[in-house]
């Protein structure tokens, strides 16, 4: 029963926690919603990558959980698994268990894509954020709408150093064997026209556990609980009904 349970918004790279504002409000029978600024929570990790940040972020998780993660916000995810026996779903919007193109894992972020951002970000922290938001918004049935919502919810300046560890964590960084390894219940939500996350990749993600489902909605981008909230809303709870 979610009645029982708290739902954990887990936000991606460039943006802040208040980049769930809207979609949370909707989520509805939890007994908390929790928006935790990931960027506050790495002050108290040993350093700011990925694994001292979910070790940080297990400690505060209090009670059994769904986990809604978007974009990178998901390798976090998947590390909290075998720390905490408290995750009892997660939800992945637009979150691949590794970003960067390989042979044998395709549709996903080129490297020297990825090379781009990281040197624009290295030279203009400010314009690279508002570049990121652009791409965010690309093949969205609603862009102005998304670039507008992003922009306003962008990681500030101050964090630069942050964001430039996750960028780099981001180049070498492979869950897969952990997808692999996940028996908790989980679904795969994924934006008809990501830039960043083809969803030609949903094939490649179920194969890699047969125990999750990946749903694309149509006329999006990276960013489908902005553009498409409802319809997001109604698949993470048709999932939790079926699943949970």
């Amino acid at each position: 029963m979610v009645s029982l349970m708290d739902c954990i918004l887990l936000h991606g790279w460039g943006v802040t926690s208040k980049v769930w504002q809207g979609f949370a409000t909707k989520l509805n029978g939890f007994d908390n919603i929790l928006t935790p600024c990931l960027y506050d929570v790495s002050k108290n990790s040993k350093n700011q990558g990925f694994s001292s940040l979910a070790r940080a972020l297990s400690k505060i998780i209090k009670k059994d959980s769904v986990v809604v993660a978007w974009s990178i916000g998901g390798l976090i995810a998947l590390r909290l698994i075998p720390l905490t026996t408290k995750i009892k779903a997660i939800i992945f919007i637009a979150s691949p268990p590794c970003f960067i193109n390989k042979e044998d894992w395709p549709n996903v972020i080129q490297k020297n894509k990825l090379d781009e951002l990281k040197n624009r970000f290295s030279e203009n922290t400010k314009g690279a954020l508002n570049h990121f938001s652009g791409l965010v918004a690309t093949g969205d049935e609603f862009p102005s709408k998304i670039n507008k919502h992003i922009r306003q919810n962008l990681a500030k300046e101050t964090q630069k150093e942050i964001l430039s560890c996750w960028l780099r964590e981001m180049q070498t960084d492979d869950q897969r064997n952990q997808f692999i390894k996940m028996e908790i219940p989980s679904n795969i939500i994924l934006g008809q026209n990501d830039v960043f996350i083809k969803s030609r990749i949903k094939n490649q993600m179920e194969a890699l556990n047969i125990n999750t489902h990946c749903v694309i909605i149509e006329n999006c981008g990276h960013a489908p609980f902005i553009s498409k909230a409802a319809e997001t809303n109604n698949i993470v709870y048709q999932f939790l009904n079926e699943r949970v």
